[in-house]
């Protein structure tokens, strides 16, 4: 049996790091996707549908991942992942914005353009996806201690 060293078992344990890394596979998903299908379909299909296509497969397949390996949710799956979306179209309406405006405008590259985009998102994502996404439900018994003491709980 391999022995992990305690650094590294505290790197996994934080939520932020696995969040991260989770972003990472993210993106490769996004870009790969989008890479993929705008070079087979670029003389038919604008880069914005694409990007759209790219979006919905990204979504489905990283849900899992940020659902049981970072956030380790437990509630229901459907509802979940409408949410997870909901805050993914965060993301997809800024590639919408940036994207055109760096290809059109600044005259990048598509692949580049994209690349930078895809850089650009995720801080914001983490806070709506750990406040909202997936954030624990408060316990009936959570609730009374805070308010014996004349605070408020935290959500």
């Amino acid at each position: 049996m391999i022995a992990i060293p305690q650094p590294i078992l505290g790197l996994i344990a934080d939520r932020r790091i696995r969040y991260l890394f989770t972003g990472g596979i993210a993106a490769a998903v996004f870009y790969g996707t989008f890479a993929g299908t705008w070079l087979l379909v670029r003389d038919w299909i604008p880069y914005l549908v694409v990007v759209l296509f790219a979006s919905i497969v990204t979504a489905l397949t990283t849900y899992p991942i940020y659902r049981f390996v970072v956030f380790s949710s437990t509630g229901p799956w459907l509802s979940g992942f409408f949410k997870f979306y909901t805050v993914s179209l965060w993301g997809l309406g800024f590639n919408l914005a940036a994207l055109p405006f760096l290809v059109e405008i600044v005259h990048l590259h598509v692949l580049i353009s994209q690349a930078i985009v895809i850089l650009a998102g995720p801080l914001i994502n983490y806070q709506l996806h750990r406040r909202w996404t997936f954030r624990q439900p408060v316990a009936p018994a959570d609730l009374a201690a805070p308010i014996a003491r004349g605070t408020t709980p935290r959500s």
